[in-house]
Order: C-alpha cells, then sequence, then structure tokens
C-alpha cells in the first residue's frame, strides 16, 4: 500500500504549499506513476490527461500549474532539499517531468526499493 502521507508531505518539504493548484496535481502525477512505472515514460499520455479530467482541466493548465509549483520550490530556500533528492546535478528549474521523476525516484528509493 503506498503511504498518502509521505506522497501528500513531499511537496511541502520542497517548499510547495497547498495553496498552489500545482501541489495537488503534483501528488496526483506520483500516484499514477506510482500506480505504474511505465506512466513516467509517458506522462503527456498517461498522466496529465488522465489528471486534467478528474479536476476538470486541460492538459496546459495541469502543466503549467505544476511548473509554477516547480518554481516556488526552486526559489525557496527548500531547493537544497530538491538538490539532495536528485540523483544528477541541477543547474536549474527541472522539467516538470524531471521534478516528477526525481520524487518518484526518492520515494522509491526512502522504501527500500518497493513504494508499495
Amino acid at each position: 500500500m503506498v503511504n498518502t502521507k509521505i506522497i501528500a508531505d513531499l511537496p511541502i518539504e520542497l517548499g510547495i504549499k497547498r495553496t498552489y493548484k500545482g501541489y495537488f496535481f503534483l501528488i496526483a502525477a506520483l500516484e499514477l506513476a506510482i500506480t505504474d512505472q511505465k506512466n513516467l515514460l509517458y506522462m503527456s499520455k498517461s498522466i496529465f490527461p488522465v489528471i486534467a479530467a478528474r479536476y476538470g482541466t486541460t492538459y496546459s493548465c495541469i502543466e503549467r500549474n505544476i511548473r509554477t509549483a516547480i518554481n516556488a520550490c526552486w526559489n525557496s530556500p527548500n531547493r537544497e532539499k530538491l538538490l539532495t533528492m536528485s540523483p544528477y546535478p541541477l543547474q536549474k528549474a527541472p522539467s516538470v517531468t524531471a521534478f516528477i521523476g526525481i520524487r518518484y525516484w526518492y520515494l522509491k528509493n526512502q522504501e527500500g526499493g518497493s513504494l508499495y
């Protein structure tokens, strides 16, 4: 079983507050990635449309709101947490897909290789 508290708390640890719509979209994206790791390969076809339908919005709104949340993280003192989570050096704010991938692999490693 996926620990939803860990998934929900991670954006807050990164300086992304619940006042950002992207906060909720990030949680949904991570849950879909955990459901099937293959979703990470096709986010634009497997994750974003599902989230858009769930929230009654568009693909572009999902991506824009997540990007806004990522920028909030990148411009906050919590950037260091993101830098330590990333398996590779970050010179600039990661893309939406890279950010979700970083979070996914970080959680997978924290849970001893299993998110279930």
